[in-house]
């Protein structure tokens, strides 16, 4: 057995939410570098253009994994709502990336930290999920943080605040939705169909600003796209991984993230009330990801 198919099997072996907290950090790292790439890139191309290219090159990166499994993989009985968590995904995705150019990376994490409330909210009620106290517990502790990271009635609510408000309602339906497709559908397949999806509906809104990007400006929106690939198929592997609720929970893992990236590349330093909040919501994390891991082997 070569390393590589060592470590594979030791991580499936992992508990799934231990596995779902990997996977939902590596889509959210993925996701905040591709927000900072947005930045650099608003003032020359319109947002409209660079979601199309985002699209463009996530088809791209996805062709090696379908030319490998074949179009079998692309079976499924739920086209429709492919489609609709991909109008979702791009609403959400505009709201985000316009966001960024408004306002630090960190306070967009903090103020998203109210879709978790929502969607344990929904994946309990649409999904039919368990409805555990250690769930709800950790998700509560979770957004504490976030309150004592936003101090609601302390801060101007600006334009990119409620933008960022907007994304959350969206998003909150959108993880859902991608809950719902990964029971039947594999996660690559429900991540090659939103970029199958995405592209032509970005690309009719692109058309409206089309403007050719440079030779530089091609490679950053490359990278764009991998970025965005890498987001989207580690996060359908997180919501593989564990119930979605679970999966919201670690959610907040965000904010340390944002809080460094946004420190490294546009010298955004969160103030005390960020690492204070964010304190509270790491205590919040290890407790759900300690207590999922010791009903696994209680279950086992």
């Amino acid at each position: 057995m070569s390393p590589a198919e060592t470590i594979s099997r030791s991580f499936a072996n992992l508990p799934g939410a231990i596995r779902a907290a990997f996977w939902l950090l590596t889509a959210s790292i993925a996701f905040l570098l591709m927000m900072s790439l947005a930045r650099r890139l608003a003032g020359d191309i319109d947002m409209r253009v660079i979601v199309f290219w985002r699209a463009a090159f996530g088809v791209v990166f996805m062709l090696p994994w379908l030319a490998r499994r074949g179009l079998g993989v692309m079976k499924t009985e739920k086209i429709v709502s492919h489609f609709t968590r991909t109008v979702l995904a791009y609403g959400g995705m505009l709201c985000l990336f316009y966001a960024a150019t408004m306002i630090p990376l960190a306070d967009i994490t903090a103020i998203s930290f109210l879709r978790p409330i929502l969607g344990s909210a929904l994946a309990i009620v649409v999904l039919g999920e368990a409805a555990l106290g250690r769930r709800w517990a950790a998700t509560f502790a979770g957004f504490i943080g976030a309150l004592i990271i936003v101090r609601p009635g302390l801060i101007e609510i600006t334009t990119g605040v409620w933008i960022v408000l907007g994304a959350v309602l969206i998003n909150a339906f959108y993880a859902i939705l991608g809950k719902h497709l990964v029971r039947t559908d594999s996660p690559d397949a429900v991540a090659m169909y939103m970029m199958l999806f995405l592209t032509p509906i970005s690309l009719a809104a692109a058309l409206f600003a089309w403007q050719w990007p440079t030779g530089e400006q091609f490679l950053w929106l490359a990278l764009f796209g991998a970025l965005g690939t890498l987001s989207q198929r580690s996060l359908a592997r997180a919501y593989h991984a564990a119930d979605a609720t679970v999966v919201m929970s670690f959610d907040f893992l965000r904010l340390p993230a944002a809080a460094v990236i946004g420190f490294i590349l546009f010298a955004e330093l969160p103030d005390v009330w960020v690492w204070l909040g964010g304190a509270v919501i790491c205590a919040s994390t290890v407790f759900i990801a300690h207590r999922e891991s010791m009903a696994g082997k209680k279950a086992a």
